[in-house]
């Protein structure tokens, strides 16, 4: 039914008309959600809204018509658009069956406020960040549990000292959290202790445990835990700028062991050559005394016979 050469198909699937409907389904929705013009347009941006839904799952269809079943499922961006349009297929069903009787429904669709993020997929040096950002939340989540665990105790804790005397604040282990996070975050973290010391009956000595509690809170939780888990974030998502160097490194020390080897193999093989070139030396050597040998033997036997003439005369 389609093919790679289908025009339109290309078409429905390109880049551009992709971004198109993204950006209109954005607009659309983003005026929809206000209640004035909502109301002057009776509701009607929100067909925009079911168009752009069937366009997204038309587009899916034809990918993976397209191409192998396998090797689309292969591609993390086809699964995440999948799952984009597969959550917010349910919102279809608006039109045709009360919302109060599905109001499940009325919860996925948040769903569509997804497809908002498929544009991440055409960020200019995309796959580049989203693979920091990987390896900056694996390594960070140590820290994220510490963090995690650091205010489930101050939030116990807090509940424990001031729950009679804060409930709004203390009043049980999940608000108190919600209290300690938002101590975490440093911002206006004096008005909530300011708020607890200045209510009646608390005396001057509670008064100061109350601000040194939420002071150690804002040290430990707010000033060291978001410090390092900042630190460990960044430096994991911009550990790639030394990859390249990291390569270079690798190839230098590849170079530099490949040259050990061959060192040791010349050294080797000029050892051997040298012991060849002794040996030979030494057979010469040998061979030219033998030969100066049974030539002054025969200088000698020579002289004798000499010597023996003249004895005889």
């Amino acid at each position: 039914m389609f093919s790679a050469d289908n025009r339109i198909a290309r078409f429905v699937i390109s880049e551009t008309t992709v971004i198109i409907m993204i950006v209109i389904n954005t607009i659309a929705m983003f005026f929809d959600a206000f209640p004035s013009i909502n109301a002057a347009t009776r509701g009607q941006l929100i067909w925009i809204d079911y168009v752009c839904v069937i366009y997204f799952i038309i587009e899916a269809f034809i990918k993976i018509m397209i191409s192998d079943c396998e090797e689309y499922w292969e591609n993390k961006w086809n699964k995440f658009d999948f799952f984009v349009v597969l959550s917010s297929t349910p919102t279809l069903l608006e039109p045709f069956f009360d919302m109060k009787i599905f109001s499940v429904i009325l919860i996925l669709r948040l769903g569509r406020l997804a497809r908002f993020f498929k544009l991440l997929r055409f960020v200019p040096e995309g796959p580049k960040i989203w693979c920091g950002v990987q390896r900056a939340l694996k390594a960070s989540v140590a820290v994220f549990l510490a963090l995690i665990m650091m205010n489930l105790v101050f939030g116990m804790g807090a509940t424990m000292l001031f729950s009679s005397v804060s409930p709004e604040h203390c009043g049980n282990p999940l608000i108190s959290c919600y209290t300690m996070f938002k101590v975490f975050t440093i911002e206006g973290w004096y008005n909530i202790p300011d708020e607890i010391a200045a209510r009646p009956l608390i005396g001057a000595g509670i008064s100061l445990s109350i601000k040194l509690y939420f002071i150690i809170a804002v040290i430990a939780g707010g000033i060291l835990g978001l410090s390092i888990a900042n630190a460990v974030f960044v430096d994991e998502m911009t550990s790639d700028n030394n990859l390249v160097l990291e390569q270079m490194v690798a190839t230098l020390r590849t170079e530099l062991e490949i040259f050990r080897k061959e060192n040791i193999n010349n050294r080797h093989a000029a050892n051997e050559e040298l012991k060849n070139e002794i040996e030979r030396f030494k057979k010469e050597n040998m061979d030219n005394r033998h030969e100066s040998n049974k030539e002054i033997l025969i200088e000698i036997e020579t002289i004798k016979k000499t010597l023996d003439n003249l004895i005889k005369k």
